[in-house]
């Protein structure tokens, strides 16, 4: 069987381009100690109720209503904005004032108080809540508690995807000692301070559902984790960069299907 010179520079130029993802993606990793994950959330199964958490802490969420759709890396949520959650059964959060770092990737042309990830109870200082926070017709990234908050400046809800962390350092105790990331970039601090001593006796983590008077998620939602540290930025870059799988040296089950994901985003 003879093979066309067009075939064979087909084969040699993907060759390449999976190559040069693959040492990309390595230049990316920065450590991540796999004991500071807490929970992580690929989404890419088929299960209409259950997503699976590939931390290794079996911390498998309940899912309600959210369909599969495209996301970054595989296969994301789709919120309906009305009742859509993923509720992380057995898992309250991180408490106190320990530090911590939540993840994830958003997608909505919608502006709203998207509702992303809460944990705590609504008392003062006790409420974790990372939502959207409403400026015009724009939101940006926000991290609350009962009385404080901490928000950025980039808007999130333009209809692209946008990549979100939220960092609590070690030795903080105020929400606005928060770093909050878009896409990689250091947002502005704006808000109004308050302690910070977050409540883990009785609710569950939820990704999605309302709290108070604001509302649930609407639009699409990828790749979130929370870590029990604060991650530096090259950390959060490397989740950015190459998916969580890849950061967290997660052996993907089809590696050219991760790296051929990669390379149509990048």
């Amino acid at each position: 069987m003879k093979i066309s010179n067009q075939s064979i520079l087909m084969v040699l130029w993907l060759s390449i381009i999976i190559l040069t993802v693959s040492v990309a993606s390595g230049s990316y990793a920065a450590a991540i100690e796999k004991d500071t994950l807490e929970v992580a959330y690929l989404f890419d199964g088929n299960s209409a109720d259950v997503v699976k958490d590939i931390s290794g802490n079996d911390l498998h969420g309940a899912l309600t209503g959210a369909k599969r759709v495209e996301g970054v890396f595989g296969k994301g949520l789709e919120y309906d904005g009305v009742d859509d959650n993923v509720i992380v059964t057995g898992f309250k959060g991180i408490g106190g004032t320990e530090p911590r770092t939540t993840v994830f990737w958003f997608k909505s042309d919608v502006v709203r108080e998207h509702s992303w990830v809460k944990w705590g109870i609504n008392s003062p200082e006790q409420k974790y809540y990372i939502r959207s926070h409403i400026r015009g017709d724009a939101c940006n990234l926000r991290v609350e508690v009962n009385g404080g908050q901490n928000f950025g400046m980039d808007n999130v809800c333009d209809g692209e995807w946008h990549h979100c962390a939220v960092v609590f350092p070690e030795g903080s105790d105020a929400v606005k000692d928060h770093d909050l990331y878009v896409d990689g970039k250091l947002q502005n601090k704006e808000g109004t301070d308050k302690a910070m001593n977050t409540n883990i006796d009785t609710q569950d983590v939820n990704m999605g559902a309302r709290l108070a008077n604001h509302v649930f998620m609407l639009g699409s939602f990828d790749e979130v984790a929370i870590f029990n540290v604060a991650l530096d930025l090259n950390q959060i870059n490397a989740i950015r960069k190459t998916g969580l799988q890849t950061a967290l040296g997660v052996d993907p089950q089809d590696k050219l299907t991760t790296r051929w994901a990669t390379i149509k985003k990048y």
